[in-house]
């Protein structure tokens, strides 16, 4: 067959090579449900007959809906999902689609031996003691999930409860425990809080950083000429009015606003500052700590988190458009009014 072959400018720099019938494709517009469909025709000729892909709509935090690519191989009884909405974008902003296949590949590669091994050994409750663990949801925007799983209330918070089946450094393999699982397993979530209570702080530890600290990682990529910490002091404009802010997260940075509810977590962190807490929602995945020495604007803070959960944080990762402040002398946790 003859084909034409094109070059271009990659949007990352560089240059790319494509063929008529990409350049056709790729140059017209294309909703949303073809990309999908595209997607899945294209998977499934890279991999073979060997494999089994599908498109399954999965509910995830806060009741946002996503489009998850499941890509199973025929002899396994588990796959990875890989959530397509977010290539969309980036496929409208100029990614190419022969690119997006390229990253589901490798995502899919990175993460095909993380696997729960025997699942009959799901049934066993004996096997899973030990990798219950919990997380924290905002409760207003997830009022259907919570009719299906055990949660306890905690202020305008929910916690709910999963099991870490298998990971390595790519991630995890995860599954949310449901009313149906603790019924089969023949326990109560009474049980189930003890356990994720041991298990927790122990499978994640907790991790505080500085904000300097955070954004000097984050900055280690810059050019060998370029001085971090000039940066990092225009970045931040760091300086001696500012309270100082810390990123409370777990290991794995994943569901990490939990760690609030650690024993003695915040209470030790407080004991070292010489004072209460302020506690910012940054996420489900982290929270702000700002030590209370008497001179912060409750409001100023307040209208800070609800301005970054609306513009800079992902809806299915808003945790809470309220503050918190954790008292040292009471051990507790609540609203600032």
């Amino acid at each position: 067959m003859n084909t034409d072959i094109y070059t271009g400018a990659h949007p990352d720099g560089g240059f790319f090579l494509f063929t008529r019938k990409q350049k056709i494709m790729e140059e017209e517009e294309m909703d949303y449900n073809q990309f999908l469909e595209e997607v899945k025709i294209a998977i499934q000729q890279k991999l073979g007959s060997e494999y089994d892909i599908s498109i399954q709509k999965v509910t995830k935090n806060n009741g946002i809906v996503l489009d998850g690519l499941i890509i199973r191989k025929v002899d396994k009884n588990f796959a990875p999902t890989i959530y397509l909405n977010s290539y969309f974008m980036h496929f409208m902003q100029g990614m190419l689609l022969s690119e997006i296949l390229e990253d589901i590949i490798a995502a899919y590669k990175e993460n095909m031996d993380i696997a729960p091994g025997d699942l009959n050994g799901l049934l066993d409750f004996n096997n899973l003691k030990n990798k219950i663990v919990y997380k924290l949801i905002q409760k207003e925007k997830n009022q259907e999930l919570l009719k299906d799983v055990p949660s306890f209330e905690f202020l305008d918070l929910a916690m709910i409860f999963y099991l870490i089946l298998d990971e390595n450094k790519e991630g995890q393999m995860t599954a949310l425990i449901h009313n149906s699982h603790i019924q089969v397993w023949g326990v109560t979530k009474d049980e189930i809080y003890q356990l994720a209570k041991e298990n927790t702080s122990v499978l994640l530890p907790p991790e505080i950083k500085t904000m300097k600290a955070i954004m000097h990682d984050m900055l280690k990529e810059l050019p060998d000429e370029m001085c971090v910490d000039e940066v990092l002091e225009d970045f931040l404009d760091i300086d001696s009015e500012r309270p100082s802010m810390y990123v409370l997260t777990n290991k794995r940075q994943i569901n990490g606003a939990g760690c609030i509810l650690y024993d003695n977590c915040l209470k030790e962190f407080a004991v070292s500052q010489g004072s209460d807490i302020i506690i910012l929602p940054s996420s489900v995945n982290e929270v702000i700590l700002v030590p209370d020495k008497g001179n912060l604007d409750y409001g100023e803070l307040q209208n800070m988190v609800g301005q970054i959960n609306e513009s800079e944080v992902p809806e299915e990762d808003v945790l809470s458009d309220h503050i918190y402040k954790y008292s040292c002398h009471e051990d507790r946790i609540s609203f600032i009014k």
